[in-house]
């Protein structure tokens, strides 16, 4: 597929490969299918596929009657008209207002809608598409990337009997403003098949995609997943054999389809759990929230040298600003002492929240410079007061990850430093043991529901707001037994499967009443989900 940047960038879109199209189609249509549209056509794909297999299986249906495009660009529109269908030049949103909405049905409808944020749409389209998802009942934000109302009204679109197959970001499985999505889509359809990628298929984009295929109307209802590895493996894909797979309840709630990866025995394992009394919700044990925004981390972090050629120790405190900074899950002051000596960053430039003239000189003289490089001039640090004093609140008891490799932890500041908004920062509830926490956070059921919770890229890196730390629940049931500091060492020495062996027969099996085979489990949905978004890293995916 070669890339046409420049348009691309303007639709939003990439251009979507032969096979997909050619499988979508194939699925999509049959001896039945007397209408299809696709939304956004682009150069056309999409529209050939479709009139190679209506006349395949309906050659005496006329293709410009049958199979309807729409597509913004005129350009493009040309193009795509060389296949036979009905292609209208025109925005998609204003044209379902006027033509479609509760005037016209289709049996198939079929794309790849574009990918536009909210602040790069055009407004008066994206006005519409808002009003037309507010009429549907849905809550469209500032959040809204423009390929949701494309799904949402694609799917009202269709008939009773109607199936919509289209290629949607694969973020529609975990991000927060997909949820009222998710929630439409499973009441909406009786059957849902998402059909995912081990690699990336657009050659051009780092961006994961899915295949998202709904039935409206189906005897097996349910919704089921099916991972291949590329475009060969789709290829080969038998439609005959396509039902075979297991099936999952679909759950009517805003819940991230992350779990739908899952097999129903380790889902119903994993929901069993998060119902259990003795598995005690983070809110109940800690606060959280995002570190320091310094606005501006190239001025306001120094190593020990800077702090000492500015003469600064008077107006600096300890922080943490990277994730390499943490190891095991104790920062110590020895930790700290360490960092100071490979010369790290792990100084903040903080002076008093005072009028310049009451600095010190020394303090006066490096905010000069910071100044003359226009480091005040950036957003955060120019809506300040002072721009050179960062917010503060309240001192961190621990800290725990925003991005992370293998697995999340909770990292305890026995060093009394604070940090960027890189790394989040915890407050323990009084009566809770801190030490408890840390090392009860490290089992398997935790863990696994982290790889649930987060949110998954292309890159392979698992990224936690503090609204998702807030979802996890930790087994506290004789967290006591836990040896905080012989966790510390194993995770330093990078064994985390010794950690688990051990906090899991402490927590789950003597704690909870676990069996082996529940343990493993658990074990298994961690392992299954963390190398699964790791492998497209590794892989390059």
């Amino acid at each position: 597929m070669k890339s046409k940047v420049g348009l691309e960038k303007l639709r939003g879109g990439y251009y979507t490969p032969e096979p997909i199209a050619q499988f979508i189609c194939n699925w999509a249509i049959d001896i039945n299918t007397k209408g299809i549209l696709e939304p956004s056509c682009g150069d056309g794909v999409f529209l050939k596929e479709a009139a190679k297999k209506e006349m395949e299986i309906n050659p005496n249906l006329s293709i410009e009657d049958s199979v309807v495009g729409i597509e913004l660009f005129e350009e493009e529109a040309k193009k795509a008209s060389i296949y036979g269908a009905k292609v209208i030049c025109g925005d998609f949103f204003g044209f379902y207002k006027d033509n479609i909405q509760e005037k016209q049905k289709f049996d198939a409808i079929i794309g790849n809608p574009p990918f536009i944020r909210y602040q790069n749409a055009d407004v008066a389209s994206r006005e519409i598409a808002f009003e037309l998802m507010r009429s549907a009942g849905l809550h469209p934000n500032k959040l809204t990337n423009i390929w949701l109302p494309f799904l949402v009204l694609s799917a009202l679109a269709l008939s009773k009997n109607g199936k919509l197959g289209m290629v949607i970001p694969a973020e529609l499985f975990q991000v927060s403003y997909a949820g009222e999505t998710r929630e439409f889509l499973a009441k909406y359809f009786d059957r849902l098949t998402l059909i995912t990628f081990q690699k990336i298929v657009f050659e051009d984009i780092q961006q994961e995609v899915i295949l998202l295929l709904g039935e409206k109307a189906s005897d097996s209802k349910g919704i089921q997943v099916i991972e291949l590895k590329d475009l060969d493996d789709l290829d080969n894909l038998d439609l005959s054999n396509f039902y075979n797979y297991e099936v999952k309840e679909l759950n009517h709630s805003d819940e991230k389809w992350i779990k739908y990866f899952l097999s129903c025995e380790e889902i119903e394992l994993m929901r069993k759990l998060r119902n259990n009394v003795d598995i005690v919700p983070a809110t109940d044990l800690f606060e959280i929230n995002v570190g320091l925004v310094s606005g501006e981390n190239s001025f306001f972090l120094l190593n020990h040298d800077m702090v000492k050629e500015y003469q600064l120790g008077n107006a600096t405190r300890m922080i943490i600003g990277k994730t390499e900074q943490l190891k095991g899950v104790i920062l110590s002051e020895r930790d700290f002492k360490n960092l100071v000596e490979k010369g790290k960053k792990v100084y903040m430039f903080a002076p008093k929240d005072v009028p310049f003239s009451e600095l010190s000189k020394e303090e006066q003289e490096y905010i000069k410079y910071g100044e003359k490089l226009g480091f005040n001039t950036g957003y955060k640090c120019r809506i300040r007061k002072n721009w050179y004093c960062v917010p503060q609140s309240w001192e961190p008891d621990a800290f725990i990850l925003r991005q992370v490799n293998r697995y999340p932890r909770i990292i305890l500041n026995y060093a009394n430093a604070v940090s960027t908004d890189t790394i989040h920062k915890i407050r323990f509830l009084d009566g809770v043991n801190p030490e408890y926490v840390a090392a009860a956070f490290l089992n398997s059921f935790t863990l696994a529901l982290a790889e649930v919770t987060g949110r998954s890229y292309g890159g392979g890196v698992l990224t936690f707001e503090p609204s998702e730390i807030r979802k996890l629940m930790i087994p506290m049931k004789n967290a006591e037994l836990l040896d905080v500091k012989k966790i510390d060492q194993l995770i330093r020495d990078n064994k985390i499967e010794e950690v688990l062996d051990y906090s899991d027969r402490i927590l789950l099996v003597n704690g909870l009443g676990l069996s082996n085979n529940e343990v493993k489990i658990l074990r298994n949905i961690w392992v299954k989900l963390s190398e699964r978004r790791l492998g497209r890293k590794e892989k390059g995916a």
